[in-house]
């Protein structure tokens, strides 16, 4: 059984005089002759944000030493050093790491070496040394070293440095001198090397320019394989923090395609920040010369936008501005998109611009009657084909009330009115139409819990049965535009019952569950039509680097899945892996 022990010690951080450290191991040894206290099986610590394991900790108050061994580990935010046997003494402040392994996250870089030693303030030595920012464990590019010696805001002495690809040296030097600032420091970076074999190396040479405390510059010149490639690439990125409201990174790419023998470019930007009068700004832009682009040098793109171009086949540019008040909210949204299925963009609809107004929930003078509204109007544009405006209001009022104390039952209604004004006569569109239609139902909902224990942690698990109908009738909506789906609304009386169930742990939620079965009551509906697909719903947190999340839609009258998607998340430190899995019966695939 583990036992838990709080000692006042210093470890690991010698600028700390003194820090409160949780040390917890399976046992625990006291040898009063060597005024020793020995830690064995499983050791781990915690000191505010740092954190250490290994399999034994040996600590001599008196002389102010510490040594760990075995499986050592010792991490401080996204920075971590791992060996065999890790030494420090705290009043000296110099330190010993066999057979380390270093990571820098502000740099993204890895140091290991058969021996890492701290020999005074700043200053230290590594025998038999390599340096990289690859994370894999056998990285295609490295430096090594027979030896190196750092003074932190100084100087770094090499000896017999070599630069090696795939294991293969390309260069040797005996001796190298370079600086060491903490502080981030113009020059060139770290080049990159990549291998195609349709076009040869690629190699990226990347030059930081700072500009200030919270702006910087970064350049970079790309040869893109050689002949046979599409020959040199130039990018700059800018990226500034203000505040934390205040930030963003643009990226300009641009390069004459020697195969394709025409100028390409592409812009991206992900910004944010605050206006005055409390309005809150987002811009992202993506926009690419032309539709290959995005699959000839995906990693321009930032994460995000890479991710919506292969599912969706597009590339979203949003500027965006919102304004809250304790009454509502205003909303002033500009979308633009490039369809990556076809070279023509003309019949590509956009939102330039859409303006939203909503009026919070609140109650009417007491009476256990709520209202709230939503006011829209879309400018829909596009070079080909009908466009126009829509201007939409949609008032609903709300009756919340507590059945028998623990049912919460809740009636609604509301009233979708819809304005339509198209221009380009040549379609069948009049120039003028309009949509009433209203909508309505309740839901009957109930909440339970219960604590449980499991694993040594505290559960607690909610569980939440819904019933919910929902009305909507018949009206002829053939006269008005198509913009989006919202503008053929299907007439629906839906019975839907629903189960939640959800699993908490120390505030955070671990599992995420939801199963639910709708019923179309609606007259002249066929028996196959009324049962809706079952669909579940599935969200799984077991740990703050991993989620996984899935989603399920089953067709009874065919007695197939109808959708399935999922996904999963991995990340720790700068490594973030994602896989996503899609089936959708509805799409039709072609076959060439």
């Amino acid at each position: 059984m583990k036992k838990r022990f709080l000692l006042l010690i210093l470890l690991f951080v010698p600028t700390l005089l003194y820090a409160q450290l949780k040390i917890e191991a399976q046992r625990v040894f006291y040898d009063g002759a060597q005024r020793l206290i020995h830690f064995q099986g499983e050791v781990r610590g915690w000191d505010e944000d740092r954190y250490f394991e290994g399999d034994e900790l040996f600590y001599w108050p008196d002389e102010k030493k510490v040594l760990i061994k075995g499986n050592c580990l010792l991490k401080e935010g996204e920075d971590w050093i791992r060996g065999d046997k890790i030494f420090f003494d705290l009043e000296r402040k110099e330190g010993e790491i066999e057979n380390g392994k270093i990571f820098i996250s502000q740099r993204h870089f890895y140091v290991t070496g058969k021996q890492i030693k701290k020999i005074g303030p700043d200053r230290y030595t590594v025998e038999e040394a390599s340096l990289t920012s690859c994370d894999d464990e056998k990285p295609p590019w490295k430096f090594t070293a027979k030896s190196l010696e750092v003074q932190v805001e100084g100087y770094g002495k090499v000896s017999w440095l070599s630069l090696k690809v795939k294991e293969l040296p390309l260069f040797s030097i005996p001796w190298a001198i370079f600086p060491v600032k903490t502080e981030r420091q113009t020059g060139f970076l770290i080049p990159s090397f990549e291998m195609s074999s349709r076009y040869g190396p690629q190699v990226t040479l990347p030059f930081f320019l700072v500009l200030s405390e919270n702006q910087d510059l970064t350049f970079y010149l790309t040869r893109h394989g050689d002949g046979r490639g599409r020959g040199f690439k130039g990018g700059i990125e800018y990226r500034y923090a203000l505040k934390r409201t205040d930030q963003g990174e643009i990226r300009v790419f641009g390069l004459h395609d020697e195969v394709l023998h025409k100028q390409r470019w592409a812009i991206f930007s992900r910004q944010k920040g605050t206006l005055p009068y409390g309005i809150k700004g987002i811009l992202n832009l993506n926009l690419v010369s032309d539709d290959e682009y995005v699959w000839d040098f995906e990693d321009d793109l930032f994460e995000e936008s890479r991710r919506e171009a292969r599912s969706k086949r597009t590339l979203e540019s949003t500027f965006f501005l919102s304004k809250t008040w304790p009454f509502g909210e205003a909303i002033l949204k500009c979308v633009y998109f490039q369809d990556l299925t076809t070279e023509e963009d003309e019949k590509t609809l956009h939102r330039l611009p859409e303006l939203t107004f909503r009026l919070f929930r609140k109650e009417i003078l007491k009476s256990g009657l709520y209202f709230e509204t939503e006011a829209e109007g879309v400018n829909f544009f596009r070079k080909e084909g009908y466009r126009g405006q829509r201007f939409q209001m949609i008032p609903k009022l709300s009756h919340p009330i507590k059945v028998y104390g623990f049912l919460n039952f809740e009636p609604w209604a509301l009233l979708r009115t819809s304005l339509y004004f198209t221009q380009n006569q040549k379609d069948p569109y009049k120039s003028f139409s309009y949509r009433l239609l209203p909508e309505g139902g309740f839901s009957l909902s109930a909440l339970g819990f219960k604590n449980y224990r499991l694993f040594s942690q505290e559960f607690l698990h909610l569980l939440e049965p819904n019933l919910n109908f929902f009305l909507r009738p018949k009206v002829k909506q053939s006269n008005n535009p198509i913009y989006e789906s919202s503008d053929r609304l299907k007439e629906e009386a839906l019975f839907t019952a629903e189960l939640r169930q959800r699993f908490q742990s120390q505030g955070k939620e671990v599992l995420w569950f939801k199963i639910s079965q709708p019923y179309d009551l609606f007259p002249g509906l066929k028996g196959k039509e009324r049962l809706k697909p079952l669909s579940m719903q599935l969200k799984f947190n077991p740990y703050s680097q991993l989620s996984l999340s899935a989603e399920l839609n089953y067709e009874y009258w065919s007695q197939k899945i109808k959708q399935f998607n999922s996904n999963i998340n991995f990340s720790y430190g700068k490594l973030s892996l994602r896989g996503d899995y899609t089936y959708d019966k509805s799409i039709q695939v072609e076959s060439l």
